[in-house]
């Protein structure tokens, strides 16, 4: 919450979100998103410039404000323009977890905790700070790692709701190398089961050989189910904190026509371009569009820090959520599943 108010903060300085947030926006996301039951973390002024962005999935500047006409960005790469194979000020700052400084060059460090995850665990390199995750969670048992991917159509989970996109591709999956596949007896449309340290989910499988062995790769974009859900996901478990959460999310949320179907008053021919897989019920009376709501994320299962009190893992150089660094493991579950339109693997 505090970064993305951060983040915030910046986009109203640089006149991207308005000094005055009209009061029905902040009503909006306090009506609809659970995270604003955490407002009080932040002070009031900063929980009206989130809660803007939140409203909008984030803020943008105009194409022509950031790119030239041959399509190139005008920002430049943040930095001194030089290329230090030493940097004097990494090397002299600290770790404000462990207080140890960072190592100053270019340097391999195996994923790892924030911090020590206990007296058990020994390091394997005097500047890393925390214990690396394979110690943990050893592929002899967590043999796969689940990263995300996406192709040109989809960034992040709002484009779910874009019928012109989801008409291209109106579901996702799993994919996993053939090798891997034949191991487990694993086919294009059997439905597997992803475990992790933090829960499991379940989606259907594509055998793909671009993808490396070892690895499980989901698209993302799809798969809500904290915000703007009208039925209970049932395709994941969770483990520690989270599962009591999820557990108190209720079995179906009635919310108002316009939310459901914001299509609606557009002219027919216009309807009848844009969801030409979509029911008629759906664009001219309230029935809910399976699209909206259907796929799977795997953000629900991915991996959390026993150092850090189960909080999701984090880059610790960096202080960004780590998403390519969940160990997991694979199994079928018996069921099929019947792809309705080719999948496609960028």
């Amino acid at each position: 919450m505090r970064i993305y108010a951060n983040a915030a903060l910046h986009a109203k300085d640089l006149k991207l979100i308005p000094e005055n947030v009209p009061d029905e926006e902040v009503k909006y996301v306090e009506d609809n998103y659970p995270i604003a039951r955490f407002k009080d973390i932040l002070p009031s002024d900063e929980w009206r410039y989130v809660a803007y962005g939140l409203a909008r999935g984030g803020v943008f500047t105009k194409y022509d404000d950031s790119f030239d006409e041959r399509g190139i960005s005008k920002r430049g790469v943040p930095g001194r323009g030089t290329l230090y194979l030493w940097s004097e000020d990494v090397a002299k700052t600290r770790n404000s977890v462990t207080g140890e400084k960072f190592w100053g060059g270019p340097k391999y460090f195996p994923i790892a905790t924030y911090a020590p995850a206990g007296p058990a665990f020994q390091k394997v390199d005097k500047w890393l700070s925390g214990t690396p995750l394979r110690q943990l969670y050893p592929p002899s048992e967590w043999p796969f790692m689940v990263v995300f991917y996406t192709g040109p159509l989809f960034t992040k989970h709002r484009s779910q709701f874009y019928y012109w996109v989801k008409q291209v591709a109106p579901e996702n999956f799993v994919l996993i190398n053939p090798v891997d596949a034949a191991k487990l007896g694993i086919e294009t449309g059997d439905v597997v089961r992803v475990e992790t340290p933090a829960g499991f989910f379940e989606a259907p499988a594509v055998v793909e050989a671009t993808v490396a062995p070892g690895v499980i790769v989901v698209p993302y974009g799809m798969g809500r189910w904290a915000d703007t859900v009208v039925k209970k996901p049932a395709y994941f478990a969770l483990k520690g904190p989270l599962a009591k959460f999820v557990e108190e999310l209720p079995d179906r949320v009635e919310i108002p026509e316009d939310a459901v179907n914001p299509v609606k008053n557009l002219p027919d021919l216009v309807k009848k371009i844009l969801f030409t897989k979509s029911p008629a019920d759906y664009y001219n009376g309230l029935a809910v569009d399976e699209w909206r709501f259907n796929g799977i994320t795997p953000n629900v299962a991915e991996m959390l820090d026993p150092s850090l009190g189960e909080w999701p893992l984090l880059s610790w150089l960096g202080a960004s959520q780590a998403y390519f660094d969940t160990p997991a493991k694979v199994s079928k579950t018996g069921k099929r599943h019947e792809f309705k339109v080719p999948y496609i693997v960028w």
